[in-house]
């Protein structure tokens, strides 16, 4: 069964806006620890939930358990009845090292969102986080969970709300570096991708 997939970058964040002066330093700082969105972010994401015009064809929304992918998430599709489901493999590469990918303990997130799905979420506190670098293997690996997580779900368009390094290496096999001069995917774009 084939699935068109809405591939949705989250909107920019602290640690983004902090890239722009600090450079990487920006990722592993105490001040980013599960960074949230910037008022443009916050912005970005409101605009594409007001001017997305296959929002409603959307039958299910994934996202990662980042502050700034559920506000994203929210923010897009908070005034629809389509459900959101959180999901620990879609988080941003790589888990461990940069504190920006460090979560919130599920309390706080639950609190926070109400109307996100946080059942999959085995852990009160990030166990998968670390002071060591995910290996690419490692991602490959959650690349590989999330297919077979699609492949079992019976909605044919689904939107996952998630990050620009995870979304690149699945969509396009590569992860775009800006300090390599690589572009970044746009913030709050609805890529398509088709799952055959």
């Amino acid at each position: 069964m084939s699935k068109m997939l809405y591939l949705i970058r989250h909107g920019k964040s602290l640690h983004n806006e902090l890239f722009e002066r600090m450079g990487t330093k920006a990722f592993r700082i105490p001040d980013v620890i599960d960074s949230a969105l910037t008022l443009q972010g916050h912005e970005q994401s409101i605009a594409l939930g007001k001017s997305w015009e296959k929002k409603n064809e959307v039958e299910l929304v994934l996202v990662s358990p980042l502050m700034r992918t559920l506000e994203t998430a929210v923010n897009i599709f908070g005034d629809t009845q389509i459900p959101i489901v959180c999901q620990e493999f879609l988080r941003e590469y790589p888990i461990g090292e940069d504190t920006c990918n460090k979560r919130s303990d599920t309390n706080t997130l639950i609190k926070k969102f109400p109307t996100i799905n946080f059942s999959d979420i085995h852990f009160k506190t990030d166990t998968l986080w670390s002071e060591k670098r995910e290996s690419i293997d490692g991602l490959n690996e959650r690349i590989r969970k999330m297919i077979t997580y699609l492949e079992k779900r019976p909605e044919k368009k689904i939107a996952i709300v998630g990050h620009s390094s995870f979304l690149g290496k699945f969509k396009d096999n590569k992860i775009g570096y800006i300090e390599n001069g690589d572009k970044d995917l746009k913030y709050c774009y609805p890529y398509e991708y088709k799952m055959i």
